[in-house]
Order: C-alpha cells, then sequence, then structure tokens
C-alpha cells in the first residue's frame, strides 16, 4: 500500500490547522498589554485638486506622529493620536508662502488580528475615526481649523513589547479658504516603532 498520499493529506490538514493554534499562541500574550505607544514619521500625499481644472494642486509633503491605544480586549482598542504634517500648494495665488502646516488631532477605533510568525507575531489592522485638523500657511496670519475623519489600515511585526509598522491613513476634511470649497484626502504613510506593555 503507498502511504504517500496520507503523509500528503497530513500535512495539508496540519497547514490549514496550524493558523489556529498559532493565532491563539499569539492572542493569549497579546491579552496581558493593554496599552500600545508609538511614533512613526513617512509622506503626505494630497490626493485631491483645489479646483476642477487640477491646477491648484497639493505636493508630496512630510508627516511625522505619536499615538497611544488602549485594547479593550486582544482584537479591539481606542486609539488617541496627534500628528504634525507639512505640505506645499502649488498653481494659487496666495498672500504669504504655500507652504502649509497641517496639524491633525483624532481618536480612532483599531481592530486587528495578531498571529504567529517564527519569533514574532504579525498584526493587520485596520481603523477609523474622527476628529480635527489645523491649518497653518505659513508666513501669514492664516490659521484656521476643520472637522476630519479618518480610514486607513495597517501591519505591525513585533517580538515581545518592540515591534516596527507599517501604516497609511486618508484624512478627510474640507478646504474652504482663499476662494475654494472642496473636500480634501490627504494619505499619509507612515513606518514607526511601537511598544506595548
Amino acid at each position: 500500500m503507498n502511504i504517500r498520499p496520507l503523509y500528503t493529506l497530513g500535512a495539508a490538514l496540519s497547514l490549514a490547522l496550524a493558523p489556529v493554534s498559532l493565532s491563539s499562541q499569539a492572542l493569549a500574550s497579546f491579552g496581558a498589554q493593554r496599552v500600545t505607544i508609538a511614533g512613526s514619521f513617512g509622506g503626505l500625499s494630497g490626493i485631491s485638486d483645489l479646483n476642477a481644472s487640477g491646477t491648484a494642486e497639493w505636493r508630496l509633503g512630510w508627516v511625522a506622529s505619536v499615538d497611544a491605544t488602549y485594547w479593550l480586549q486582544p482584537y479591539v482598542g481606542l486609539r488617541a493620536s496627534g500628528a504634525w504634517a507639512q505640505d506645499s500648494l502649488h498653481g494659487v495665488s496666495l498672500s504669504g508662502r504655500g507652504l502649509f502646516n497641517k496639524f491633525t488631532y483624532d481618536g480612532d477605533v483599531v481592530v486587528r488580528y495578531p498571529f504567529a510568525v517564527g519569533v514574532g507575531s504579525l498584526v493587520p489592522y485596520f481603523l477609523g475615526g474622527a476628529g480635527g485638523i489645523s491649518l497653518h500657511q505659513l508666513d501669514s496670519d492664516s490659521t484656521w481649523m476643520q472637522f476630519a475623519g479618518n480610514f486607513g489600515g495597517g501591519l505591525e511585526y513585533r517580538t515581545g513589547q518592540v515591534g516596527v509598522r507599517l501604516e497609511a491613513r486618508n484624512f478627510v476634511y474640507k478646504y474652504d479658504r482663499n476662494g475654494f470649497d472642496r473636500t480634501q484626502y490627504d494619505i499619509a504613510w507612515q513606518g514607526g516603532l511601537t511598544f506595548s506593555f
């Protein structure tokens, strides 16, 4: 009797069941860590122009952020975050420079699914929430605040309490100054470090 097909079937079943057992092992360590703090740095891309012709456009900028997440349970958490970004507006006649500081502050719900990979854990997650954005045009006295919603996702790799992550978020707000009235979409894409305890 050829038992090779039985070995193949056994290996296939082991691989199919492995993520379940690995996930529960990873879940036990995540349940003990109730808070995650993080810092990140990356780029900011304004993906919507201020006018229909596309001549008033945002240029590539940078963003730095910090956040803290309280985990209600291993899969769901509440995050508070703040970020400082800077990008420039081209094709528009403005008094002052076309460079803007953007400060965001928001509260979010985070949903994650941790599972073990090697000696660490891989954690894909999604988040969404709301808050505000303050815009300040450099070399001018123009500063204003708007309501901003956001949504995004990321991937963290954690060993013990320390991790690294990649994250992308879309911030949605209204730009209603300088003769414009358009909904804006700013994509913040960042990499950073996390610490959980």
